[in-house]
């Protein structure tokens, strides 16, 4: 017993000096970088979604989710509607008195009306779209996103992007050459590429070169996905290797519950001061929230 100790005790010294395992859980506030809201029938992200921000706001009080965002998604060829959604989004964010902030939405196919709607995003104070592949129905390599892209990079605005997309595998190197081609332009990829999620190294190898520096991932679905798994070492090793100031917190309510999303990011095993960045720092830095 007295050969066993010190070598415990040794052990105990290192995990903590090295930051894993008995790190201490930050205990400051939380923003939530990728919720969604409903406001009518065809709106739902879920058929069982509730219109409007009631419930989400009863969960993140639960959660201790201080700041949430409220995003919606453009449809093609319905400008007029796309203007009327963003508007409603944010109205109920400045209503909110600090609780919410908005995420507005154009579709890339509609060209010049899409680039429009963003130069009077960006009169209104907005720091970040929503586009997403899968449910807009477009490609990451289309010119029109491209286009997109600068035009966000110009003005100051992130783009949030889905992306997974399980029926095009070369997805995340057209997200690499969009962010190399767009250097201005903040790229932000939800779900970190999910079950694909070791491309998302190739981005650590570039930023030695000087490029995609500009990229960030939120940990939405996939921190839920893999929770308890043998793979999270792995996860949270190519986090690591990324670098934790790349990487915000997300929940993607309605499809998975604020406070589950948590706690699942929490069971990683980050440091105190990695829960900070990724569960705080490196959204209000990004977005301007407090």
């Amino acid at each position: 017993m007295k050969r066993i100790l010190p070598a415990a005790v040794a052990l105990l010294v290192f995990a903590i000096s090295s930051g894993h395992g008995f790190a201490q859980q930050y205990k400051g506030p939380v923003i939530d970088a990728h919720a969604h809201i409903r406001f009518g029938d065809g709106d739902a992200l879920k058929a069982d979604q509730p219109i409007g921000t009631e419930k989400l706001l009863q969960l993140d009080t639960q959660a201790g989710i201080r700041q949430s965002a409220l995003i919606v998604i453009a449809a093609k060829g319905q400008p007029e509607q796309t203007r009327a959604n963003n508007d409603k989004v944010l109205a109920v964010a400045a209503a909110s008195q600090g609780r919410f902030y908005a995420v507005p939405s154009v579709h890339p196919l509609d060209g010049e009306a899409a680039l429009e709607e963003l130069r009077r995003l960006a009169k209104l104070d907005v720091h970040e779209i929503k586009l997403h592949p899968n449910s807009q129905n477009f490609d990451v390599s289309d010119p029109a996103v491209g286009a997109m892209a600068e035009e966000c990079g110009k003005l100051g605005i992130a783009i949030l992007f889905d992306s997974y997309k399980p029926w095009d595998p070369s997805q995340p190197g057209k997200f690499l050459l969009l962010a190399v081609q767009h250097p201005q332009t903040h790229i932000v990829l939800a779900h970190m590429f999910f079950s694909q999620f070791r491309e998302a190294l190739t981005f650590a190898q570039m930023s030695k070169l000087g490029m995609a520096t500009n990229v960030s991932f939120d940990l939405s679905a996939i921190a839920v996905a893999y929770e308890g798994s043998p793979v999270v070492p792995e996860l949270v090793w190519t986090i690591r290797k990324i670098g934790t100031d790349h990487f915000l917190f997300g929940s993607d309510w309605p499809v998975d519950n604020p406070g589950a999303a948590l706690k699942a990011v929490r069971s990683m095993g980050f440091t105190a001061q990695e829960e900070k960045a990724i569960l705080h720092d490196n959204a209000a830095k990004l977005f301007g929230l407090k």
